[in-house]
């Protein structure tokens, strides 16, 4: 029995000593997760020697790196919305049909002060009802005048034979005379609600100040009723720009600073256009825990439309040392990589990728970079970059 036992102890020592040695080869074996051909450091970037002529008639110029303390900045998001009050929404006054003026404008079109857009012709149902009346009463004033006139006429002639008395005469006369002048007012009445209708063919619609007609409500022919909205009117030729800030870091923004407006597509080395901050209404998004900073822009050419996107470039509080480039020498490859050119030595020239992180009216604030004081090339750094690629002359 203890023979036996030893046997199958030995078996098994000798199982468990081929798993471990065959899970060690197939790791040892195991290929490599990533493969790297010919990496390239970018300390290793070409260098560019030119020679005298060259560097002359490529006109190279070279500015310092240096550090300076300017005023920070920070570039978030912004809406474009028209200011309180720029939009008006026109009605009609009374009840009526409209009526489309030759030219109409077409929505979307900026539009004049004064420019008709409607006319609006009253229903006016109780003028009408008037003349319907007074035509009416004329009609019964000149059936009675008719009868007494006839009745003083045989009164009369009683008279002349001797058969009637001068009073019955006289009495005939006055009620013709009381026929006569109803049927005058009467006339006079017709007269005047006719007048009535006549002057009410309709008053014109126009645009109370110059802006873009945003929307018709209505179209020639229709017939509307008091207060209903014929058309939208909006002035753009300024803008206000709506930046929702996070509640935590609205406290840092300078409020009574400037800012500036830049396109979503900007690369970050426009200066954009000028954004004075505005008196508005409060307003927040509890759900985005945001507050509504809001700035008025001039918007020439209305190159801004209500509801499009913008980045705004808000001062913050306060002023820090920073690194700063002329932006003249940055440069952009086509992967979105900003480059400068180090003036190393006489007419040596080497590339270094800088990082941007705000533009400053002419120099760019750098979050990483060559260390000031050194020198990099702000005239002719395009042609170095044409022929460092073979693309220069």
């Amino acid at each position: 029995m203890d023979t036996k036992r030893f046997s199958w102890t030995m078996v098994g020592c000798a199982l468990a000593v081929a798993s471990c040695g065959g899970g060690t080869n197939q790791q040892a074996s195991a290929p490599a997760a990533v493969k790297v051909d010919a990496p390239v450091k970018e300390s290793a970037l070409t260098t560019i020697t030119l020679t005298p002529e060259a560097e002359k008639r490529l006109g190279i110029e070279t500015m310092t790196i240096e550090r300076k303390t300017l005023t920070r900045t920070r570039t978030v998001g912004g809406e474009v919305i028209a200011p309180a009050g720029a939009e008006r929404t026109v009605t009609a006054p009374f009840a009526g049909t409209l009526e489309a003026p030759d030219g109409v404008p077409v929505v979307g079109t900026n539009v004049a002060r004064g420019t008709a857009i409607f006319r609006l012709v009253p229903l006016a149902p109780s003028e009408r009802d008037a003349r319907v009346e007074a035509e009416r009463a004329v009609g019964e004033a000149a059936a009675r005048q008719e009868v007494v006139a006839k009745r003083a006429q045989r009164a009369e002639q009683l008279v002349r034979d001797g058969s009637g008395s001068r009073r019955a005469a006289e009495e005939a006369q006055a009620e013709l005379a009381i026929a006569n002048a109803d049927l005058k007012a009467a006339r006079d009445r017709l007269a005047l609600a006719a007048r009535g209708v006549t002057a009410a063919g309709g008053i014109p619609l126009d645009a109370p100040f110059a802006g873009l007609l945003r929307n018709l409500h209505a179209s020639g022919g229709q017939t509307v009723a008091a207060g209903a909205p014929l058309f939208d009117l909006v002035r753009l030729d300024v803008v206000w720009i709506r930046v929702p800030m996070y509640v935590g870091e609205a406290g840092d923004v300078d409020t009574r600073a400037p800012a500036r407006v830049v396109s979503l597509g900007d690369s970050g080395s426009s200066e954009g256009t000028i954004a004075q901050p505005v008196i508005a209404p409060p307003s927040a998004d509890p759900s985005t825990a945001a507050v509504d900073l809001y700035f008025a822009v001039t918007n020439q050419g209305q190159a801004f439309r209500p509801g499009q996107r913008v980045g705004v470039r808000l001062a913050l509080r306060g002023e820090g040392s920073t690194l700063v480039v002329p932006r003249a020498a940055l440069l952009h490859d086509a992967y979105g990589g900003t480059w400068v050119y180090e003036a190393r030595e006489p007419r040596v020239y080497v590339r270094r990728r800088v990082s941007v992180v705000d533009i400053v009216d002419t120099v760019a604030v750098l979050d990483q970079g060559p260390a000031p004081g050194t020198r990099v090339v702000t005239v002719g750094a395009a042609e170095l970059f044409g022929t460092e690629f073979g693309a220069g002359k």
